[in-house]
């Protein structure tokens, strides 16, 4: 009898052993899962994989990274995906405010990212998330006309250049619908948002007449036709260039006269992020001064960190390309949400491209 009792109870001791052991198991996956990942999308060479490594090293956090090449390509990926397939969001700061309104964005605290304070004032309180709700500034990118002067002796410095027919088949421009919009609208002296017929018209009239002279439309390395020779003049990001220049000293880089793209890429964090605490972690590294110098090393945009500018010196500081002077500023644009208008601009972008 007394040896019937000592196996239930024996039985009764595994069996709750087992359960408890079960238990912390779940809760453990979940905790490791938690601690061990961060999904992120963003542009393709624009986080280097340097900084990715040392991250991962040093808070033991995998980084899962999902590239894109234009934002009509990221825009696609993040409205067609399942929720919770992205934790991090680093894409062009006018898709905060179509994000937020579909309540795809976390209202960020910021006691979980002490170093927001590096980012220079003068950057934050922009037009598409005034009060930086939902979104920081990663990095700033202009858009330049550059031109290898050894096989282009003109000089290239408007819109207005590049519709020359000599340069037929010799142009790349950046794969973004929007900033080559904005352009186009300002070439022709409209507003970079104005999406009304009257502008729509103009845009197109412009981008006919620029589309004979274009070999390319390339988002992901525009410089690399510029530095293999492919093509003599491109319509690219600052920083592109920049790269290219430091390979082929030939090229020089131009603001156009009518007006200059400024886009700033944002830091965003999903709202139904699975592995939130750790897309905040990745967000507080990246806004680190050393961190962000590293990334500006590697990639030249226009750093919003000030903590980053002491660390990169005058190389940095004194380059135009880097450090648009005030005049540049002045004649920027800012591309704001438009809403439902951004359709008319893809169906153009569309018949334009073919």
């Amino acid at each position: 009898m007394m040896k019937k009792m000592l196996t239930k109870l024996s039985a009764i001791i595994l069996s709750g052993l087992m359960a408890a052991t079960i238990l912390t198991g779940c809760g453990s996956k979940s905790g490791d899962s938690a601690k061990k990942e961060v999904n992120v999308i963003c542009w393709s060479e624009y986080l280097p994989d340097d900084v990715i490594s040392s991250f991962e090293e040093e808070k033991g956090i995998t980084v899962n990274m999902t590239t894109y090449t234009s934002p009509d390509d990221m825009l696609a990926k993040v409205q067609s995906s399942k929720a919770g397939t992205y934790d991090l969001i680093i894409a062009p700061e006018n898709y905060a405010p179509i994000f937020s309104k579909q309540n795809l964005l976390e209202k960020l605290d910021r006691d979980k990212i002490p170093n927001y304070t590096n980012i220079d004032s003068k950057y934050l309180g922009r037009e598409n998330d005034p009060d930086n709700t939902y979104s920081f500034p990663y990095m700033f990118a202009s858009a330049v006309i550059a031109v290898n002067t050894d096989v282009i002796k003109d000089k290239i410095e408007s819109y207005a250049d590049l519709l020359n027919s000599k340069y037929k088949d010799k142009i790349v421009i950046i794969e973004d619908s929007r900033a080559v919009y904005s352009m186009a609208a300002m070439a022709e002296g409209c507003d970079a948002n104005d999406t009304s017929d009257k502008t729509l018209k103009a845009v197109e009239s412009y981008l006919t007449k620029l589309l004979p002279n274009i070999h390319a439309f390339d988002g992901d390395s525009p410089k690399t036709l510029m530095i293999n020779g492919e093509c003599p003049i491109g319509l690219i990001y600052g920083a592109e260039a920049l790269l290219a220049q430091k390979e082929v000293s030939s090229i020089k880089c131009y603001y156009p006269k009518e007006g200059v793209y400024l886009g700033s890429d944002s830091l965003m964090i999903t709202a139904d992020a699975q592995n939130k605490d750790n897309a905040y972690e990745l967000m507080n590294y990246i806004m680190d001064g050393d961190v962000s110098a590293k990334i500006s090393e590697e990639f030249p945009y226009i750093n919003p960190n000030k903590a980053a500018l002491e660390k990169l010196g005058t190389e940095y500081s004194e380059n135009p390309l880097t450090n648009p002077a005030d005049d540049v500023i002045n004649r920027a644009c800012t591309l704001t949400d438009i809403g439902d208008n951004i359709s008319k601009i893809v169906d153009l972008w569309t018949k334009i491209k073919g």
